[in-house]
């Protein structure tokens, strides 16, 4: 019986898909990474680590809550602390999971990828795409870059 449970059993504790080599930017006010990394996608989670000489300096999981260098807070904390406190739940995840952002508002499409412009004064100006390989999310006024470039 242990046996069978133990074949069956990877199957059964999978949280990630295999995870995808990507060349990673994420730059903000109070961060600053850049270098080549893995993103990990789940159902429920997913998984961002850059590495630096071989050794992961960043790691941001998205679920339930966000943790960064395994310090964990709520999704409305992470982003007053690290991106904008206006940018609606699930912001992160999206782009992330190349999905459209703020309810898909602005979206559009341009050479294959698709693309959103959400400008709101004084709060934030917002060029996203997306598309397959590639993600680029940019806020003007912020000052907030986060780019995924995978690596085939």
């Amino acid at each position: 019986m242990a046996i069978l449970l133990l074949s069956f059993g990877g199957c059964v504790f999978k949280t990630f898909e295999s995870p995808r080599s990507a060349l990673i930017v994420i730059k903000s006010p109070t961060l600053k990474y850049a270098d080549q990394g893995f993103v990990y996608r789940g159902k429920k989670r997913i998984k961002v680590q850059v590495y630096a000489s071989g050794r992961a300096v960043f790691e941001l999981t998205i679920g339930r809550r966000v943790c960064v260098n395994r310090g964990c807070m709520s999704e409305e904390e992470f982003y007053r602390k690290y991106l904008h406190v206006s940018y609606p739940k699930g912001t992160l995840a999206a782009i992330f999971s190349k999905r459209p952002i703020f309810d898909g508002e602005g979206l559009s499409e341009e050479n294959g990828r698709s693309v959103q412009r959400i400008y709101e004064p004084d709060k934030f100006d917002i060029i996203y795409a997306f598309g397959s390989g590639y993600t680029r999310f940019k806020d003007r006024i912020n000052h907030i870059i986060i780019k995924m470039t995978e690596i085939p």
